[in-house]
């Protein structure tokens, strides 16, 4: 491939040995890109580039999942948001995608077999506008999407196919050109200058990525005032409500993997909340600890590689003003301790915890400030 196809770091120069280049390179999946605008951004996975003029796609990609995204810049040098597809390639898989600089996006070509055939028969004249796949990224992609199957994919991802980081409003309805005098309250005065002004927005059918509704009710219907306080605690009820959403119970941690490469690659921020709120759940599960616990280990595995990919920064942010993570693993931690889960439960969640404390030197010792007592000056 031509050097100004990408701008490339060192890394991406890592030679594979030549029998497994040249097995990648005929069975690998191929993505052909035309029409991206010189200096998009467009990624594939965890791997980020910046396209130059002879870019026309990638090439050497491994059966399974992969998520490839984009951000066009236009002749005046702005660049749009992030928009991307999740994709699973079959071995030699062709997939054509055309940029419409009418509706400024990637169209998808449909190929016949005479195109794949034609395009099979010309790679080697194709190579020099193809980038091979990323390989040194394969590993932390493939531990950061082990749980999500292509049937979970089809469910959950956009009806429209695409994933944009920006979300996508549509008026449903235009406020009144009549109005009253607004309320002399600050609050209300506000209420009525918002409803005035501003029309009532609902987001475009077929955009939203159609995440599991996390259940509303806390406990059953008819729980006494004891078993509400309880399962207000202990999330078992609602992690087992979800899980009846799911064709196999491993498909929630797919899930959680799903909203985690949402907001950490599609930039989606609805999706780092349905991640946070998956968490929670998660981590708060009590009367069932011993009954869910080769879940939660897996859960534990899936986890510790999520919070390795959290830029600083955002992970500053999300621990800091609530404390987030820190107090949802106290619970959690305090949860094992007193159980009745096997003690090769007991042992893999301590590890995880001494790693979390080594690594990011949180403690989980220390009570919260609303828990501490209240003392009172007589």
């Amino acid at each position: 491939m031509a050097a100004s196809s990408f701008k490339r770091s060192h890394e991406d120069n890592l030679e594979l040995p030549p029998e497994k280049a040249r097995k990648l390179f005929e069975n690998g999946g191929i993505l052909i890109v035309l029409g991206l605008p010189v200096g998009s951004v467009f990624g594939i996975d965890m791997k980020v580039y910046q396209v130059g003029d002879k870019f026309q796609g990638l090439k050497m990609i491994p059966p399974g999942l992969h998520f490839i995204y984009y951000s066009a810049v236009s002749k005046e040098g702005s660049v749009a948001p992030r928009t991307g597809f999740f994709h699973y390639f079959a071995p030699q898989e062709i997939v054509i995608k055309k940029w419409d600089a009418m509706s400024e996006d990637l169209n998808s070509v449909e190929p016949s077999g005479d195109d794949k055939r034609r395009i099979r028969e010309n790679l080697q004249e194709m190579d020099r506008y193809l980038g091979p796949y990323p390989y040194q990224h394969l590993k932390q992609w493939n531990r950061l999407t082990c749980n999500i199957s292509e049937s979970l994919v089809a469910r959950l991802q956009p009806l429209n196919g695409s994933i944009s980081s920006v979300t996508q409003l549509l008026p449903m309805q235009y406020p009144s050109k009549e109005s009253s005098e607004p309320d002399s309250s600050n609050e209300k005065r506000f209420q009525s200058l918002e409803e005035k002004f501003l029309p009532d927005m609902k987001v475009v059918p077929g955009t939203e990525i159609r995440f599991t509704t996390i259940p509303k009710n806390k406990y059953p219907e008819g729980s006494s005032a004891s078993q509400i306080t309880k399962h207000y605690m202990d999330s078992t009820y609602r992690l087992e409500q979800i899980l009846k959403c799911h064709e196999n119970e491993e498909d929630i941690l797919g899930e959680l993997q799903m909203a985690h490469i949402c907001f950490l690659v599609a930039h989606v921020y609805d999706s780092f909340e349905h991640w946070k709120n998956l968490v929670q759940i998660l981590c708060s599960v009590d009367s069932g600890l011993e009954k869910h616990s080769s879940l939660l280990t897996t859960f534990l595995t899936i986890f510790h590689y999520q919070l390795k990919e959290i830029p600083n920064d955002f992970f500053v942010d999300i621990t800091a003003e609530h404390n987030f993570l820190v107090n949802t693993l106290q619970i959690f931690f305090e949860n094992v301790k007193n159980s009745n889960a096997s003690e090769k439960f007991k042992n893999f969640s301590d590890n995880f915890r001494k790693n979390l404390t080594t690594i990011y030197k949180w403690d989980f010792e220390e009570v919260p400030e609303d828990e501490l007592p209240v003392v009172v000056d007589c």
